[in-house]
């Protein structure tokens, strides 16, 4: 079959990915190429999910990057989602610099609300903000959608919430009563990326889209989770020293520290317009809590 379009997809075998695999699918008009250092995970997410012939799977990683050189010819247009690192500016900017010179008219890059933030309050403001500027000064580029999504929903699997929610039915924080968390359901994130890589180019040229889908205080994220999972959970305010070293049992020193910062830096409101965006409303924690809810029993 002959296809439009090819795009090509870096980092789309996560929570992120699924959702933007998925809807992208959906396109006749689209082949895709997806870029992994494990082929096999491509297959067990998706399974029996990619038609023949419309899915090309390449094995590669950020360093070694020639698979990805020799395989980007011929694609229009590339997603990419890096693990953030202090190297994750680089890496973006040589995967960027061969996808234009092979011709790719778009590229739609994760990036981070943390980018919105001043320069260098947290680790990820400076990676994010150098990441975004980095490609922005690629000489004769073409077009750069950055999308800032705020806190991921799937965070809640990243420390010390999911085993408390489990086992004593309660969740800490630093947060005061009023004060929201600015959540986005991976979901809204690859489906957003997948509407944009399918919209006309000329429509986002260098767009910068915050995501912010569902602000809650962690009063109204005790009755959400309460309501999904039928039993009560309640939220107990720590110390900052108590919530670090709730964080810092699960990753490093400067990560945990960063998480600390942002659960009182990031108290936006929803993000005006995602809904135009999305072509829905956002995803709610509640919606989120109820397709994991397995995760929490």
């Amino acid at each position: 079959m002959v296809y439009e379009e090819r795009v090509y997809l870096i980092g789309a075998t996560g929570n992120i990915g699924k959702p933007l695999v998925h809807k992208l699918l959906t396109n006749p008009k689209i082949a895709l190429t997806l870029y992994t250092r494990t082929p096999s995970k491509v297959q067990e997410i998706f399974g029996s999910d990619l038609p023949q012939g419309k899915v090309t799977v390449i094995e590669g990683d950020y360093e070694n990057q020639k698979p990805f050189q020799e395989s980007i010819t011929g694609h229009t247009r590339l997603f990419l989602l890096l693990t953030p690192s202090n190297e994750s500016p680089r890496i973006a900017r040589e995967f960027a610099e061969a996808a234009y010179s092979a011709g790719v008219q778009q590229i739609v890059v994760i990036s981070g609300i943390v980018a919105s933030l001043p320069w260098r309050l947290t680790m990820y403001t400076e990676i994010t903000q150098k990441l975004e500027q980095d490609l922005l000064n690629i000489p004769k580029r073409k077009a750069i959608v950055s999308l800032r999504p705020a806190y991921f929903m799937t965070n809640i699997f990243a420390g010390a919430d999911i085993t408390s929610i489990k086992t004593a039915n309660m969740f800490a924080d630093i947060r005061t009563e009023d004060q929201t968390r600015p959540w986005i359901s991976p979901k809204d994130i690859g489906e957003l990326s997948a509407n944009i890589l399918q919209d006309p180019i000329k429509k986002h040229g260098d767009a910068v889209y915050e995501m912010i889908g569902d602000p809650k205080t962690p009063v109204e994220e005790a009755k959400s989770l309460s309501r999904v999972l039928g039993r009560e959970i309640v939220y107990k305010k720590i110390s900052e020293e108590q919530f670090y070293e709730n964080m810092a049992k699960y990753m490093p020193h400067r990560v945990a520290f960063m998480f600390m910062q942002m659960a009182t830096l990031l108290t936006q409101k929803r993000t005006p317009g995602l809904s135009v965006l999305l072509g829905r409303a956002p995803q709610t924690l509640e919606e989120w809590v109820e397709e994991n809810k397995a995760a929490f029993l």
